[in-house]
């Protein structure tokens, strides 16, 4: 929903994720000198494979992307998303791919001073989220290990940029979103857009068809009541687990705790999804 949001803006283009960016940072040497364009050719074509560029058609012409002569990896990462800004009449763009939060340390080494959003919902919600999806898991104990893990190294890394890191939570979003998206765009350097709040008009036009399962919500004008759901989704005894796991991040970033007892109940589920990895 962010993403569509800013990809409104009349000067921003923010694309389906990428996903590529670690991936390929880490194998370098398999392509040797990219001052050299065959070298710089043979990782197009293997970034061009990679699911998500496929999915978001992040590749829509490798020739232009070429004729940039991109000499470095970072040069041709903006190579890639300069022309489809452009293809869009954009001059700036951006990338939204949540599980680069642990890597904004390779992202820093190849954007120095660039800008970092850290979005962050109620990992109680994002658990009660992810455990219908298909790519998601079903087992609490693991979703909360997580969701108390990315929060708070992107904090933690955070903390080293501070002029460049923003911390925007999910329900500020929802809830206010003019005044959280004016926010972001003061951090940007950019000048708030009402035309931002009107994303949903067309919003299913910048999402991959095969996505929309996923995304049906992100399309959608901002619901409030999609913040806090887990107040009527989730069992007491998942919440003392899911508490017991990631009390100390919910409170570091400002969620209130339940701050229910354990229970017999709530011993038998963490038992279960200890010992069978679901519910």
């Amino acid at each position: 929903m962010l993403r569509l949001m800013l990809n409104r803006h009349s000067r921003l283009n923010v694309p389906f994720e990428s996903g590529f960016i670690p991936e390929f940072y880490h194998r370098l040497g398999e392509f040797g000198d990219l001052s050299r364009r065959a070298n710089v050719s043979a990782i197009l074509e293997e970034i061009s494979r990679n699911p998500f560029v496929a999915k978001g058609n992040l590749l829509p012409d490798q020739d232009a992307v070429l004729n940039a002569t991109p000499q470095t990896y970072s040069e041709l990462i903006h190579a890639i998303f300069k022309e489809l800004a452009h293809h869009r009449g954009k001059v700036r763009w951006g990338d939204k791919t949540p599980s680069y939060v642990e890597d904004i340390d390779i992202l820093w080494a190849l954007f120095p001073g660039c800008k970092i959003i850290h979005l962050i919902r109620d990992g109680r919600d994002v658990a009660s989220s992810l455990r219908t999806l298909s790519w998601g898991s079903r087992d609490l104990t693991k979703l909360a290990r997580d969701w108390r893990w990315m929060v708070m190294l992107g904090r933690k890394m955070g903390t080293m940029i501070p002029d460049h890191y923003l911390e925007v939570h999910y329900e500020s979003l929802v809830d206010r979103p003019e005044h959280t998206l004016s926010q972001i765009c003061d951090f940007l350097g950019e000048t708030y857009e009402a035309d931002m709040l009107r994303y949903h008009e067309d919003a299913e036009s910048a999402m991959p068809a095969i996505s929309m399962r996923w995304h049906a919500s992100s399309v959608r004008a901002p619901d409030p009541s999609k913040a806090q759901s887990w107040r009527s989704t989730m069992s007491n005894a998942d919440r003392i687990v899911f508490e017991e796991i990631a009390g100390d991040a919910l409170r570091m970033f400002g969620y209130e705790l339940s701050r229910l007892n354990p229970t017999i109940s709530s011993r038998l589920r963490f038992a279960q999804y200890t010992l069978l990895g679901h519910a």
